[in-house]
């Protein structure tokens, strides 16, 4: 032993002590002043703080008794006969779990600390404690290891540091028992969609009947076999979004349950908002509706005015607040530029989901050849071209006078029969002669008579005077009752033309769609009369000096026009794609379509349901930049889906295709929650450049929500510290602060109880192996118990303080009644 003072600094008052003699006056009596210096100097002593410190070889010895409801009760005579098998002279201590409620009885004479619950990692970090630093001991634990966490690690690690082993105890577990370990939701649970968990059971039982209730209302129930564990899953639409409360609880239906108390397992899911549409459709009337009541209310479809629509266009993140925009037979031209560069960069930066589909109002009919809806799509646009030669009626007025006798009135034959055949069948022709007077010498008539057109220019031959202007007269009221779609005259002559009004005719004849175009026969000079007259008639002016210069005179321009790549009608379709896109939905047993847009699947995209003989997409998909793209080649409720009215599966499937299409992510962050026992910390990861800052409140029973407070970690990390009760489930209302009406739901299980104690999933016990081996201890059956020997480790002997300030100040309390029993004695003088 050596002694030692916590307060050495308080010796120094110990020269105050002579003092004593001679203040406040010199002491008459040497007992007195004695007795008197002897109080003071004690308690100068105490406030020194003197001690020993001596060396302690006992050793410690810590049992766990769990005793929890899913430990049997025989387990407790084992109890007592391992208490009385510890070494003799060791310090015992016993913890007890008492999961079952009450608190364990004394055994063995010691008297048992009780912890509530059953956690393991409680009952360590507590054993810990009660083993002082460098002394040896042993920490001995009896379980079956369903403990309601495994969070021992730190406890764990601690007295493997200080060498110190925990040795483990397996008690048999209750054999015959059927119950619920897990609920396991499958991502989404949302509003208005058919959603499914997944519930584990663990047992023997030919038929087990597990059915999911919310309250009072049952949500859903299924029944399957269980051979040893079974994972049954459910089915259920959510009514609303938030935290939902439910229960699943099992019925054996063939076969034993040792324990029905345990048939009912408790937890909570989070259900989402439903989906946020952006739904733009003109051609069809009441599209919204219909598409309502084909998909429920899985999907929100908001229908924005034009300058609504617009107005989200130009704000940052307006569009891409939706999580997907669907477009529905809807023409181009009633979606701005603007409005498709902005639907386009939602996609591309913001992850929002495109649903487009359409008929005769879509794709390349609609408008959309080289726009910015077309760059995204997984199908190319199909636009094939007809070329088109339109009617025409030709009068030709050909000059038969003296000048235009010999080889002039025979070249002006040529061009004459060069113009008449470029025209078609469809096309119409007369020939009108002036020789001082006029003459038709053959009337308007079709194309195709070209035997009778030919006799008729043949008998032409040149004599008499040059009139021209009754001539064209003639042309101009014979060709306003004809129906074709251009009406040309050509004038043939030499030049030779008498004066006139000829420039008001040209114009009469042009304002009604006929124009004049002229031809100079001959090698004479220019003449600008008849320049004069093309112009006047929008016309040409051509010249043929001779037979090796006849122009080719131009009468009609050709055309062409934009086949309508709908292809109406009955086609069979092949339904592909994976089950991701179809899922348990029974698909139609015919599949046809009355109706679609022939198009090409791009490359990189993937086919969902195409033609069967032509293998044209109907719906093709494919991600592009961080959102996703789907394609119905037809109209989603018009006429070329009418044969999909019989399929009951159709709005299940429809509605799936969306939830598919629409942002991965619908909310802006994703949140998650960290738990410890000291409480929760909330972690929000950006996952849209949109969203700037996060946005949660922590919801209670009864309770405002309350507003958490988010701290920037890194740039698009953010982070809330919150406290929580371990046995708490924490519920959150998370969103963004620039992303108004968009809020998703998250929750936390109890971090200490996230199983009842009756419910532990026999894969998630303890492994009381690895904790012995971990720490350099042994592990038995409880059977084997005879065996037991719990050696202590650690440092040889710990180093204990004993204190001896207090029997200072005790002994300085002695000497203070002995002065007052001396002062006070009878025939004693005061000092």
């Amino acid at each position: 032993m050596s002694p030692i003072f916590l307060q050495p600094a308080g010796l120094w008052l110990l020269l105050l002590v002579p003092l004593l003699w001679f203040v406040p006056r010199r002491a008459a009596d040497w007992r007195h002043a004695t007795i008197r210096s002897a109080v003071v100097g004690l308690l100068v002593l105490a406030l020194a703080r003197p001690a020993l410190l001596k060396s302690n070889t006992d050793g410690y010895q810590v049992v766990i008794w769990d005793r929890s409801e899913s430990m049997a009760e025989e387990v407790t005579p084992a109890v007592e006969a391992i208490l009385d098998g510890l070494p003799g002279g060791s310090q015992v201590q016993l913890i007890a779990l008492n999961g079952g409620g009450a608190n364990a009885p004394s055994v063995a004479g010691a008297d048992p600390i009780n912890i509530a619950g059953s956690s393991l990692s409680t009952a360590l970090a507590r054993a810990a404690t009660l083993i002082p630093e460098g002394a040896r001991g042993a920490v001995s634990i009896i379980s079956d290891g369903r403990a309601t966490d495994l969070g021992w690690g730190d406890a764990v690690r601690q007295l493997a540091d200080r060498q110190i082993p925990v040795h483990t105890i397996a008690a048999p577990t209750t054999s015959g028992d059927v119950y619920p370990v897990a609920i396991r939701p499958l991502p989404p649970v949302r509003v208005g969609q058919t959603s499914r968990v997944v519930v584990d059971v663990v047992g023997q039982a030919g038929q087990v009947e597990v059915t999911l209730s919310s309250g009072d209302t049952a949500l859903a129930s299924a029944t399957a076999p269980c051979a040893g564990r079974a994972a049954i899953e459910l089915e259920f639409e959510p009514a609303e979004a938030g935290i939902l409360d439910v229960v699943a609880a099992i019925k054996v239906l063939d076969g034993g349950d040792s324990d029905p108390d345990n048939n009912a397992f408790p937890s909570s899911l989070a259900v989402q908002e439903p989906i946020r549409a952006l739904f733009l459709a003109e051609r069809l009337t009441g599209a919204a509706e219909k598409m309502r009541q084909l998909i429920g209310r899985g999907v929100e479809l908001s229908e924005p005015s034009a300058a609504q629509l617009e107005q989200l266009a130009k704000q940052p993140g307006g569009i891409a607040a939706y999580d997907l925009v669907v477009i529905d037979d809807r023409p181009a031209e009633s979606i701005p530029l603007e409005v498709q560069q902005a639907i386009k960069q939602a996609v591309v930066e913001g992850g929002t989901g495109l649903y487009y589909a359409g008929g005769k109002s879509s794709f390349g009919t609609g408008g959309y050849f080289d726009t910015p809806i077309a760059s995204v799509l997984p199908v190319e646009m199909i636009q094939k071209e007809e070329k088109r030669d339109p009617s025409t009626t030709l009068v030709v007025i050909i000059d038969t006078s003296g000048s235009m006798s010999g080889e002039r009135v025979q070249l002006a034959k040529e061009v004459a029969r060069l113009a008449i055949r470029r025209l078609l069948p469809h096309d119409k022709v007369g020939i009108v002669e002036f020789y001082g007077t006029k003459q038709w010498a053959a009337p308007i008539q079709s194309a195709a008579n070209a035997i009778d057109i030919q006799r008729a220019l043949n008998r032409m031959d040149a004599g008499g005077g040059t009139v021209i202007l009754p001539a064209i007269e003639e042309a101009f009221y014979a060709l306003q009752n004809v129906q074709t779609r251009y009406k040309h005259v050509l004038v043939l002559t030499d030049a030779g033309v008498e004066q006139g009004d000829f420039e008001s005719l040209m114009r009469r004849m042009a304002s009604k769609g006929i124009n004049v175009s002229t031809v100079l026969v001959g090698g004479q000079a220019h003449s600008e009369l008849l320049v004069n007259i093309a112009n006047w008639g929008k016309g040409h002016f051509y010249a043929a000096s001779n037979r090796f210069s006849i122009p080719e005179v131009l009468l009609k321009q050709p055309s062409t026009s934009k086949i309508p790549p709908y292809r109406p009608g009955v086609h069979e379709l092949t339904l592909g794609g994976t089950s991701a896109w179809w899922g348990e939905i029974p698909r139609p047993e015919d599949p046809q379509l009355a109706g679609y847009v022939e198009t090409r699947l791009r490359p990189g995209a993937q086919m969902v349901v195409e033609t069967s003989n032509e293998r044209h997409p109907v719906m093709a998909s494919w991600r592009f930049g961080l959102g996703r793209v789907t394609a119905l080649t037809t109209e989603t409720v018009g006429a070329g889906t009418e044969p999909w009215a019989g399929w009951d599966g159709y709005g299940q499937w429809l509605l799936r295709v969306l939830s598919r299409t629409s942002r991965e992510h619908p909310q802006p962050f994703e949140y998650s929650i960290e738990r410890d026992l000291g409480g929760a910390r909330v972690l929000a990861r950006r996952l849209t450049s949109h969203a700037h800052a996060p946005q949660a409140d922590r919801l209670r029973d009864g309770a405002e929500p309350e507003a958490l407070s988010f701290e920037r970690r890194s740039p698009d990390l953010f982070s809330s510290a919150l406290l929580a009760d371990p046995e708490e489930t924490v519920r959150l209302r998370a969103g963004a602060r620039d992303w108004p009406g968009s809020s998703a739901h998250v929750v936390s299980p109890p971090w200490l109880a996230a199983a009842p104690e009756k419910n532990v999933d026999p894969a998630r016990a303890s492994d009381l192996s690895l904790l012995s081996a971990a720490t350099g201890g042994t592990h038995l059956a409880l059977a084997d118990r005879a065996g037991f020997d719990p050696a202590a480790g650690g440092s040889s002997s710990a180093v204990e303080l004993m204190r001896l300030w207090p029997w200072c100040l005790l002994l300085a309390l002695i000497a203070y009644f002995v002065d007052l029993l001396f002062r006070r004695w009878p025939g004693r003088r005061t000092v």
